[in-house]
C-alpha cells in the first residue's frame, strides 16, 4: 500500500535498486552542492585522479555507463576547466586528465565527501559494508 511521502517499496530489484540509487545520490548532491560538484562529477574527477589519463571507453567501464551520456558529461565538465582532454598514443583516441580547476575543486570536495560517506555509513549501520560489497558483486556479475 501507498504511504505518501514515502519511498514506495517494489518487488522489481531493478525499479528498487534504481530508487535506492536516485535517493543516495540525492543525499550526496545536496552535500556537495557548495563545492559547485555533483556526485557524477565527484565520481569521474575521482577516478581521472587514479586513472592513467583514461579513454572514455575506460571510464564507461569501470562505471558501468553508457558513452554516450559520459562523452556528454565529460565535455561539460571540459567547458568548465575541471578536465582537460589529451591526445593519446593512437591521435584518434581522446584521453582525459584533471585539469586546475578539477583538482582544486576535487580537493576541496573530498572533506564534503568524506563527511557524507561517514553519515550514510551511520543510515546504513552495521550492514553498510555488506550493502557495499553486494551492489558490487551485482554490478560485476552483470557485465560479466
Amino acid at each position: 500500500m501507498y504511504n505518501a511521502g514515502m519511498p514506495m517499496k517494489f518487488d522489481c530489484y531493478c525499479a528498487s535498486l534504481r530508487q535506492a540509487a536516485r535517493a543516495i545520490s540525492q543525499k550526496y548532491d545536496a552535500a556537495l552542492r557548495d563545492t559547485g560538484l555533483t556526485i557524477t562529477q565527484f565520481t569521474l574527477l575521482n577516478m581521472i585522479a587514479q586513472m592513467p589519463q583514461p579513454r572514455v571507453n575506460d571510464l564507461a567501464e569501470a562505471l558501468s555507463m553508457d558513452q554516450t551520456s559520459l562523452s556528454r558529461t565529460l565535455r561539460t565538465m571540459e567547458r568548465d576547466g575541471l578536465i582537460a582532454q589529451v591526445s593519446g598514443a593512437d591521435k584518434r583516441e581522446s584521453r582525459w586528465t584533471l585539469g586546475p580547476v578539477g583538482q582544486q575543486s576535487f580537493k576541496r570536495a573530498l572533506p564534503v565527501w568524506r563527511s557524507v560517506q561517514r553519515s550514510v555509513e551511520k543510515l546504513l549501520g552495521a550492514d553498510a559494508k555488506r550493502i557495499s560489497s553486494a551492489a558490487y558483486e551485482l554490478s560485476t556479475r552483470l557485465s560479466e
